[in-house]
């Protein structure tokens, strides 16, 4: 499971950087982090800025369930790489 939470996000990440969509970057990273490191009422929050349908909203509460049962230093790792990746001028 936790696998699958590392894969879902960094394929998102891959997607959401390519040249077609240069201006995802930004907001894709205030979901990330706030799924890797905030509670879950607060990553609900943020959730609700994008206005998902509630298929979307309820996969987004299980991937932070999932993400939850990482250890710390896996969450501050991919935080950190995420950060790299979206500052690489290939994501502008």
């Amino acid at each position: 499971m936790k696998l699958l939470a590392v894969t879902l996000t960094l394929v998102t990440l891959a997607l959401c950087c390519s040249s077609a969509s240069t201006k995802v970057c930004p907001n894709f990273l205030q979901i990330l982090e706030s799924l890797f490191r905030h509670t879950p009422p607060s990553f609900e929050t943020v959730l609700e800025i994008f206005s998902p349908d509630q298929d979307m909203r309820d996969a987004g509460i299980e991937l932070q369930k999932l993400v939850d049962t990482l250890p710390e230093k896996a969450r501050v790792s991919i935080i950190t790489f995420t950060e790299k990746v979206v500052q690489k001028s290939t994501c502008y």
